[in-house]
């Protein structure tokens, strides 16, 4: 394969030529003519200025195609070389400063992704990424320093969906949660495992931004928030089939059955029968929780019950001599009874008293099994503090757009399993219902959602589906997680490949995972570089033979990912994978003021409230003495314009005495 010869090689081989040309100009000359050194130069002008005229002897052509020989044979070679095109394996290329823009990042506004480096400021001393712990406040203080303006936050400006993988230890919580908690003012919903991010970001909030702080943690005493997806405020304006999808989507959350077994026919049955109760419920009394309906399948209704139906489970009273008194059958089945009743009520749609009929002739033993497993699925709600939890709503999730709350669900490891299915209601009622209605496309109405160790919670098919439709109504989930393989262990591979096409950005940090890395080299692509090959005879030391060829290239190799350091991150922007933007991690310690946020103490209303009414009573105050001042600067100018009208009055009078005094002696 002959070389390829760029532009720039052809300018090089021209400027040569002519440089050659002028070096062997007066050499010809000297050997031709056999001038002296000094007339030389002067002859070499007499036959370029007399080319053409008759009296020029032939030996002077021979110097001037001497000088333009090399030029000449450069110029032939230009025409006759043929470059061979090299195959293409590829483009990939780390983004620069210039693409960000169209790659939808910027330094000011939305979600922090890392920090941009370009100076290599935050590695001057080595300690970022050796010891960030260990360093911190030396670090602090080039970030804080003139260096800042080097080192700068990228923040993804669309509202597209993050997704950030990242081993234990890595700094997901230091790096992008606190980060983005202490950056944006918007509303936030946040997964927060343990409790960390509420206990050192939301004092930071609550005072900085003016968040209401609001913590959703069902099985603790320090609950401060209340959710209930059935509430009167949620349902009151509802029609049947608006009350019939939610009463289905929510028993889609709870009833989810292991990998294998989606669709055993007892969890189908027991999610069935969910839907059934929510559906009654809602159509009966425009309100229900929770709460209730995991005590729905054993509740007692006798005192439901009426006409017929409440006489089918009384019998006389033996202890009444009167033969119309009749007390309750402790042996007939009450359950049946006001199932009947239901499914002759009329004032219910058709799909639920169809239901209630083939629910009242079904089998005994099948019924108790479906009502096993429904008490199963359901048995957190049964628990009193959980109950209380779910019994109310303390906001409408519309207030996330038109107030700044912000909302942690402060769950414990040991507490995940059994909170799960409460945890995934909210956060797909809550995304699905900021995803109706009109569109926003107010950045100050953004709602962003931080969904750390979203995985562990269970599966919420919806929320991966998310990304491809949320831009559009201004909610922004970032997706936290280990690994690749972690989502694929809970949603399967396909789920994780939808999440992967459809999220707008993605945070990568060192891997673990061979897999995982490998993956990820193998989405960014390969870069086609050239190959250049030599080759000679044992005894040819100056002849030999260059060829160039081209070779595919991992633009980040799996080995690369593994062992980036614990200050190192990649990005990745949907349509522009082959591009990544190597970044560092935006650790919130880097910050002064940040390291001391956790200090901030989160008031209680009742705080807030004093604080307001002291606040009402000081503006009060200071309002009756600019009252009291004007006042008495009002009062003031009055005595000041009395004796000016006054005292001239008595100074006439005082005259005109006098000269009567004059006058008459």
């Amino acid at each position: 394969m002959s070389k390829e010869i760029t532009a720039k090689k052809w300018l090089i081989i021209f400027l040569t030529s002519i440089v050659m040309g002028i070096i062997l100009y007066p050499i010809a000359i000297k050997i031709v003519f056999k001038p002296d050194f000094l007339q030389t130069f002067s002859i070499g002008l007499d036959i370029l200025n007399n080319l053409g005229t008759p009296y020029l002897k032939f030996k002077a052509y021979v110097c001037f195609i001497i000088l333009i020989a090399p030029f000449c044979l450069a110029v032939i070679w230009f025409f006759i070389h043929k470059n061979t095109k090299l195959e293409d394996y590829g483009s990939a290329k780390f983004a620069e400063e210039k693409d960000f823009e169209k790659m939808w990042i910027n330094y000011e506004k939305g979600l922090v992704l890392g920090l941009y480096d370009p100076k290599n400021v935050l590695n001057e001393k080595g300690g970022y990424a050796k010891d960030f712990k260990k360093d911190v406040p030396e670090f602090a203080s080039y970030f804080n320093s003139a260096n800042a303006s080097k080192v700068k936050y990228l923040r993804a400006v669309y509202p597209l969906s993050c997704l950030m993988v990242a081993p234990p230890g890595t700094g997901k919580t230091a790096g992008i949660a606190k980060p983005n908690l202490y950056l944006l003012h918007n509303s936030c919903f946040v997964l927060d495992i343990k409790g960390e991010l509420y206990a050192d970001t939301a004092g930071y909030r609550q005072e900085v931004f003016k968040n209401k702080i609001l913590k959703f943690s069902p099985l603790k005493d320090d609950n401060t928030m209340y959710f209930n997806p059935f509430d009167n405020s949620v349902i009151k304006d509802m029609s049947f089939v608006e009350m019939k999808i939610l009463a289905d989507q929510i028993a889609g959350t709870i009833f989810v059955g292991e990998k294998g077994k989606e669709n055993d026919h007892w969890i189908v049955s027991a999610k069935t029968m969910f839907s059934f109760f929510a559906q009654y419920f809602m159509q009966k009394y425009k309100h229900t929780t929770l709460g209730d309906l995991a005590q729905a399948p054993k509740k007692d209704y006798f005192d439901e019950l009426e006409g017929q139906f409440k006489e089918e489970c009384m019998i006389p009273d033996p202890d009444s001599v009167e033969a119309e008194d009749m007390i309750r059958d402790t042996e007939a089945d009450v359950f049946k009874a006001w199932l009947k009743q239901v499914s002759f009520d009329e004032s219910l749609h058709d799909i639920t008293r169809n239901q209630a009929r083939a629910y009242s002739k079904a089998a005994e033993q099948e019924f108790a099994s479906v009502k096993s497993t429904y008490d199963t699925f359901m048995a957190v709600f049964s628990n009193p503090q959980v109950a209380e939890a779910v019994s109310k709503m303390s906001f409408s999730f519309q207030d996330l757009r038109e107030q700044k709350i912000t909302t942690y669900v402060v769950i414990q490891t040991e507490e995940m399993d059994i909170l799960a299915p409460l945890i995934r209601i909210l956060v797909e009622t809550l995304m699905k219902t900021l995803m109706s209605g009109a569109e926003n496309k107010d950045p100050d109405k953004f709602v962003y959602l931080i969904l750390d160790e979203f995985v562990r919670f269970g599966k919420m098919p919806f929320l991966l589906e998310a990304p491809a439709l949320c831009r559009s109504y201004g909610l922004i989930p970032l997706y936290i997680t280990q690994s690749y393989e972690q989502i694929k262990k809970y949603y399967g591979e396909d789920d994780l490949n939808i999440l992967r096409a459809n999220v707008g950005y993605q945070i990568v940090y060192t891997m673990n995972s061979d897999k995982d890395a490998e993956e990820l080299s193998k989405l960014i692509g390969d870069f086609t570089r050239k190959k250049v090959s030599q080759s000679k005879g044992n005894l040819d030391f100056f002849k030999h033979n260059d060829s160039v060829s081209s070779e595919g290239y991992k633009l980040v190799t799996a080995q690369d990912i593994k062992n980036m350091s614990k200050a190192q991150s990649l990005i990745l922007v949907r349509g522009f994978v082959k591009n990544p933007i190597k970044a560092k991690i935006s650790y919130f310690f880097l910050e002064e003021k940040w390291r001391s946020a956790s200090k901030i103490p989160v008031k209680t209303q009742e705080e807030i409230n004093e604080e307001k009414n002291e606040e009402l009573q000081n503006i009060e105050e200071e309002i009756n003495e600019e009252i009291s001042t004007q006042q008495e600067e009002k009062q003031r100018e009055t005595r000041d314009v009395f004796r000016k009208t006054q005292f001239p009055r008595k100074n006439t009078l005082s005259q005109a005495i006098q000269k009567d005094k004059e006058n008459e002696e």
